[in-house]
């Protein structure tokens, strides 16, 4: 495989070098991107022409905050979202576990379910909804959590982009059957990042190795070299796609490019020898500077650490770009 074409070819499909007309159009482009702050706006900067707070605090009206990939909270475009929460169901025994962690039962998580729909007809924050019900503080973290995991309560965003408070509002989210809805995701995964090893979906989605490959059989692929599948309709455009120049670009922790491809296939984006530097000890990725589509550094707090010494052009360029990440997040 040639790296380098695998390389141009996913950063194009990525949209990054801010080329997604706007944040909606970058959401769509790569399935949903980690809801949390700042990574949730920050993924889409990267990706999007025109992009300012006020402009990403208007998604909300065309996203919703579910959980989807391996069970984590994505902020995903509204008119899939649904299909992409249907399609990775939680485990079975996920409320189990939930219940036993709050010392909830069922008597009482019913009782506060009906009270916090009723409360979160508009967005509150976890102390308001406390305060609606009266109940303590870890009876409701308890509650709101397993809703969001039921998505009787979606998440919005609260504060400024750097925030991490959330607020909370009833919701209803539209059923669909859960293979048909893997069908949907592995088809969006091949498009948003292919081409791919099927072990790569079964990492990203979260399913199991046999659902992933059924919903994968549904679409026809083509091997590129390496085991590495691609639309049948994209092989075409990745046979053309050539080496990248002069591109410069700030991924942020959690980003949906580090986190879309099982650990060991994550070459197309980061030599060997640095692998190890892009995510921390928890297998998360860091925030990481991109020189024409690979790993040349990382900038976690705003600081610049490059892996290797760099032309005077490429540090400007860094410099930029962490200017341009400083106005946006105000």
């Amino acid at each position: 495989m040639d790296v380098e074409r695998l390389r141009a070819w996913t950063y194009e499909r990525q949209r990054l070098g801010r080329a997604a007309r706007n944040g909606a159009a970058a959401l769509k482009a790569v399935v949903g991107v980690y809801s949390a702050h700042p990574t949730a706006p920050l993924s889409l900067h990267a990706r999007a022409a025109k992009l300012d707070a006020a402009a990403f605090r208007r998604l909300d009206a065309n996203a919703l905050r579910l959980p989807a990939m391996r069970q984590s909270i994505h902020m995903l475009p509204r008119a899939t979202a649904h299909l992409a929460y249907r399609a990775t169901p939680a485990p079975a025994n996920d409320r189990v576990k939930r219940f036993r962690h709050f010392k909830l039962s069922e008597k009482r998580y019913e009782e506060l379910r009906a009270q916090l729909l009723k409360a979160a007809a508009e967005p509150l924050t976890q102390e308001e909804l406390r305060e609606a019900t009266g109940a303590d503080a870890k009876e409701v973290k308890g509650v709101s959590a397993q809703m969001t995991r039921d998505a009787d309560l979606v998440r919005v965003a609260a504060g400024g982009l750097r925030s991490g408070e959330l607020r909370y509002v009833a919701a209803e989210v539209e059923d669909a059957d859960a293979d048909e809805a893997l069908a949907w995701l592995a088809g969006e995964y091949l498009r948003a990042f292919g081409p791919i090893r099927p072990k790569d979906f079964t990492w990203w989605s979260g399913a199991g190795a046999r659902r992933a490959k059924a919903a994968l059989a549904e679409h026809d692929t083509v091997d590129v070299g390496d085991g590495l599948f691609l639309l049948a309709a994209d092989v075409e455009g990745f046979e053309k796609a050539t080496p990248l120049k002069g591109t410069v670009d700030l991924l942020p922790k959690w980003d949906c490019l580090q986190m879309g491809y099982a650990p060991d296939g994550r070459d197309r984006f980061a030599h060997p020898d640095v692998i190890g530097r892009c995510y921390d000890f928890r297998g998360d990725g860091v925030p990481v500077i991109l020189v024409d589509g690979e790993a040349a550094g990382t900038w976690a707090g705003m600081k610049p650490e490059l892996f290797e010494s760099a032309t005077k052009k490429v540090r400007e360029a860094v410099d930029r770009r962490l200017d341009e990440v400083r106005a946006f997040l105000g």
